[in-house]
């Protein structure tokens, strides 16, 4: 049977590598070493173990993910030649060790068992150099993967392999776009040996700037937020639960309704105020609806808050082929016009690119239906056209009141607001916000107006028209001021 044996160094220092480890060596003929550059490679050669390293992997590959297939390629080939291995790597085989991962995925098709031995990591001794927590608490994230180093900034974050300066700045730059440059960062270099060891901390726009940063330091930084989502999730269950508030308890994905209609507008309003702070607290109330309706499915088993991320993170990666899997898409109509016929596809129910949600407001779904026609061709070459349709629409409401045809008056006044509100399209205006921001300041200049009427003492309805205009002309000049 071809096998592979994965034997873990330890941190660094050469008396942390197993017995059993060391016995196994002694064993097996025919060793190999990911890299020489690590302290307790000196105990194979004062056994006079021999072995033999794979560093000239680094130097013929552009990248280090291209490296790390290399060498666990190699190492299968081996295997298979040798029928017995012994696969040799810095700290343990099952942190942060993506040579291993390949070997395990690849091994059972070509033939290959693989055994690892337990083995001391790098995290034992950074936590005991710090005094980390080793629950939920702390994450050891790969400096060569940034797009993960954003992902907990609600846990105490360890961050491996950042070999040199240069990866260090990289992390660095990766970090900045969410953590503020002042957050502090230590920088643990050699732990758990008693010769070379720095423990240095600095602010984080300074992370690239120490000079022994090298492939024995790793970086550690404090949580940012003091909760995350597994804290509301958690929170949620509570209320929920049988000793827990008794209104939560009461809700349904019925009686909330409301509450998620309120909190989405409470959104708008926060955007269109400009503050940031309302609109940070508001989409946490709009986050709440959908843990609290998430919450509710979980406890019918229809569905849970895992399974409403899963769905929407599937929907996003399917739904962007010209990110993910390969596909062209140059420009927002593209964009759009692939969509539209990969939601097509996704609902073998539905025969038409064309949907009108009756429970949306009447203004969404002409804006909604118009988009949709528009992404398959079916649309004005310029505004020119909406301009044209919508003086055709007022002409026919004209002539409609003229000749005092009721019905025809409510069907004209509608086709009139269509052709307004896809003349907001092409004006790169949204008529629902647009209509919202009139109201807005009708509602503004008519408190005016009452305000006028009430500090001479009286109300509206007893002045004149000609004096409210006055008012109104007034509110006008403050407004524009």
């Amino acid at each position: 049977m071809n096998k592979v044996y994965f034997v873990g160094l330890g941190p660094g220092a050469p008396q942390a590598l197993t017995m059993r480890s060391l016995r196994l060596l002694k064993k097996v003929r025919h060793v190999y070493v990911r890299t020489a550059r690590h302290p307790a490679v000196a105990i194979l050669d004062r056994y006079g173990i021999p072995y033999k390293t794979l560093d000239f992997f680094y130097e013929k590959s552009r990248t280090f993910d291209e490296t790390y297939r290399k060498i666990a390629f190699y190492i299968l080939n081996a295997a298979l030649k040798h029928h017995e291995v012994a696969y040799v790597v810095p700290g343990s085989p099952f942190f942060a060790e993506r040579t291993v991962e390949i070997i395990l995925k690849k091994a059972p098709f070509v033939g290959v068992a693989c055994r690892a031995i337990p083995a001391v990591s790098f995290v034992e001794a950074v936590s005991s150099e710090l005094n980390l927590p080793r629950e939920a608490g702390l994450v050891v994230l790969d400096a060569l993967e940034p797009d993960k180093l954003l992902d907990n900034p609600d846990k105490h974050v360890l961050i491996i392999q950042a070999y040199n300066r240069q990866i260090a700045s990289m992390v660095k730059l990766q970090l900045m776009t969410l953590y503020p440059e002042e957050h502090r960062v230590t920088a643990v270099r050699a732990a758990g040996l008693s010769a070379g060891k720095k423990i240095v901390t600095v602010p984080l726009y300074e992370m690239d700037r120490l000079p022994f940063t090298d492939h024995l330091t790793s970086f550690y930084l404090p949580p940012i937020a003091a909760y995350g989502t597994q804290d509301l999730l958690r929170l949620m269950r509570q209320l929920r639960g049988e000793d827990g508030c008794p209104w939560d308890r009461e809700q349904s994905h019925q009686s909330l309704k409301p509450y998620l209609l309120e909190e989405a507008y409470e959104v708008l309003g926060a955007i269109d105020s400009g503050n940031t702070t309302d609109l940070c607290e508001e989409l946490g109330d709009l986050l709440l609806q959908v843990v609290f309706h998430a919450q509710v499915a979980t406890e019918n088993q229809n569905f849970s808050y895992y399974d409403v991320v899963a769905g929407i993170t599937a929907k996003l990666l399917r739904r962007h082929p010209h990110i993910f899997a390969g596909g062209s898409a140059k420009t927002i109509s593209e964009v759009v016009s692939s969509w539209q016929q990969l939601k097509k596809a996704e609902k073998e129910e539905r025969n038409s690119l064309f949907t009108v949600e009756t429970y949306l407001p009447a203004l969404l779904r002409a804006q909604k239906l118009q988009r949709q026609a528009s992404s398959v061709g079916f649309d004005w070459p310029d505004a020119s056209g909406a301009w044209a349709k919508l003086a055709e629409e007022l002409k026919e409401l004209k002539d409609a009141y003229n000749e005092q045809q009721v019905v025809k008056i409510g069907e004209e006044l509608g086709d009139l607001l269509f052709a307004a509100v896809n003349l907001s399209r092409f004006l790169n205006v949204d008529a629902e916000q647009a209509l919202s921001g009139s109201i807005q300041k009708f509602y503004t200049r008519l408190r005016y107006v009452e305000e006028k009427a009430r500090a001479e003492g009286g109300e509206i309805s007893t002045y004149s028209l000609s004096k409210l205009d006055e008012w109104w002309d007034e509110a006008k000049k403050r407004s524009n001021a």
